[in-house]
């Protein structure tokens, strides 16, 4: 089954000197890992908003919040035990936190299978974050809707794949602190405004988010925008 680990920082995390080369090499090399990134500092995100006809672009994350996602893996795991065997064993573990989050299929149609990825060099420049917005006008996207946005992107090469998630209530967190394993339900943060879904885009800034903003799934949530990082020169 796949999963989403998403990589988040965590004030109370304790310092570690392990290699998170080795973590990659030790469960990409088994086949276990699939793929993963990290992120540019959250400062840099822009998000996307649609209200009724009006575009709404922010510079910053949804909220200031002082857990966020500093990177994502995508790991094949026979089952949830393994995919926390796997996140317990990330350096992250210990200098922040890592939410596991099942993968739900979504089936959209002919014409909208993910792009292959090669791994950790990703065709994509960005990852579109998408939440849920519970201050948002009600607003339900249908099948339809989402498969002619995914058909547009993978035309123009702005979409290059992505994944639907599960619930929140379905996520694990992740932490070890002491040599301790914490292992609780949840979100890597507390908030209302919880990840539905990943997707990777590609293009100029604002070619990003003039696409991102297509997104039905703006209308009746959150989209962040951020870029991945490639150079660690």
């Amino acid at each position: 089954m796949k999963y989403v680990l998403f990589v988040a920082t965590d004030p109370a995390g304790e310092s570690t000197d392990e290699d998170p080369g080795a973590w990659v090499e030790k469960w990409s090399d088994c086949g276990v890992r699939v793929e993963g990134m990290p992120l540019k500092p959250v400062t840099e995100t822009r998000t996307v908003r649609v209200r009724g006809e009006r575009v709404l672009v922010t510079d910053g994350p949804f909220a200031e919040t002082t857990e966020w996602i500093a990177g994502y893996d995508l790991v094949e795991a026979v089952d949830l035990d393994e995919a926390i065997e796997v996140a317990g064993s990330h350096p992250m573990a210990t200098g922040g936190r890592i939410e596991i989050r099942p993968v739900e299929p979504l089936d959209l149609g002919p014409g909208t299978e993910n792009v292959p990825h090669e791994g950790d060099a990703p065709a994509s420049r960005f990852l579109g974050v998408l939440r849920t917005d519970p201050s948002a006008p009600p607003f339900s996207p249908d099948p339809a809707s989402m498969a002619e946005w995914v058909r547009e992107g993978l035309a123009s090469g702005r979409y290059l794949g992505g994944e639907h998630l599960r619930h929140v209530q379905d996520a694990t967190l992740v932490r070890r602190r002491g040599g301790e394993l914490l292992i609780t339900d949840g979100g890597y943060a507390d908030v209302p405004e919880w990840v539905t879904g990943i997707v990777f885009i590609d293009g100029e800034w604002e070619e990003a988010l003039d696409y991102l903003s297509r997104c039905p799934m703006a209308r009746s949530g959150i989209a962040e925008l951020r870029e991945f990082w490639t150079d660690f020169s």
